[in-house]
């Protein structure tokens, strides 16, 4: 219908309009960024330590926070802010929101977009959260919060602390587009939604659902654009490239019909998004 070619030549425009000023990423002279008003007094940059899927540099810095005390900050830089939320997520490293006694240091650490803030400090001390968000928000191009892009996924019967995000491996085979993806139940039922972080292109969904271990669809009417796929022992799953380019992926352990049902609740919600 027109209708449907329009909200797809508009979500793909919007998309792409997004995608970019979400990657964009300012030149920043760490040297000039203050901490309650204080200069660093020591700067280095170290490019060699690989600390994960698509890290760029870490950039260390030390600020005289109080008298006879020290804040040592580091920035973690990651090619994009999907690989930096995979870090922070997956890598065990960090506790959220939640301090970390380390030998006689406190550490504490925020996600923004595309950087990692890690702050060390003397474990006597304890700086609020509001001062650290303060200080991110000096530099300049920063955004603190849960992306966006976790926003199109269904609300209803979400699992809390069941988020993630793939950018190596998925559903057992390798990753060749980052995922968003989050657990639900209700009752006997249990599955999961994931959605692509970007736009695919035809051809890596394609070659990916490829490497997916193939099934026959039951008491459902086969739609030739879906891939039908088996996760495991009595796991089912259904994969779509939606029109514009993002690809919805459910599976769980359910009957196909229930399966369906799931799948299409997901594929709407995650088309009508603005991002």
């Amino acid at each position: 219908m027109m209708w449907r070619l329009f909200l797809t030549v508009l979500l793909t425009v919007s998309l792409a309009g997004l995608w970019g000023c979400s990657e964009e990423k300012r030149t920043v002279n760490y040297a000039k960024v203050r901490f309650e008003g204080k200069l660093p007094h020591r700067v280095y940059v170290d490019s060699t330590s690989q600390k994960g899927n698509g890290f760029v540099r870490q950039v260390d810095l030390q600020y005289s926070s109080h008298w006879g005390d020290t804040l040592w900050v580091s920035v973690l830089e990651f090619k994009g802010d999907v690989y930096a939320l995979d870090y922070y997520m997956n890598s065990g490293r960090f506790q959220g929101t939640h301090a970390i006694l380390r030998g006689k240091y406190l550490e504490q650490s925020l996600r923004s977009d595309y950087r990692i803030f890690v702050f060390r400090h003397d474990s006597f001390r304890r700086y609020e959260r509001r001062t650290l968000e303060n200080y991110i928000h000096g530099v300049p191009g920063v955004r603190i919060g849960f992306p966006q892009e976790f926003l199109s996924l269904p609300f209803e019967h979400r699992e809390v602390g069941r988020t993630t995000v793939q950018t190596r491996n998925f559903l057992g085979v390798k990753t060749m587009f980052p995922v968003l993806e989050q657990s639900y139940s209700d009752g006997d039922l249990s599955w999961n939604v994931a959605r692509s972080w970007d736009l695919v292109e035809e051809s890596v969904f394609t070659a990916w659902t490829a490497l997916l271990p193939p099934a026959n669809p039951r008491n459902v009417e086969k739609d030739e654009d879906v891939t039908y796929f088996s996760a495991g022992d009595g796991v089912r799953g259904m994969a779509e490239q939606l029109a514009g380019g993002r690809v919805v992926v459910v599976w769980g352990y359910m009957d196909w019909p229930d399966l369906e049902q799931k799948f299409r609740i997901a594929s709407d919600r995650i088309f009508e998004a603005r991002y």
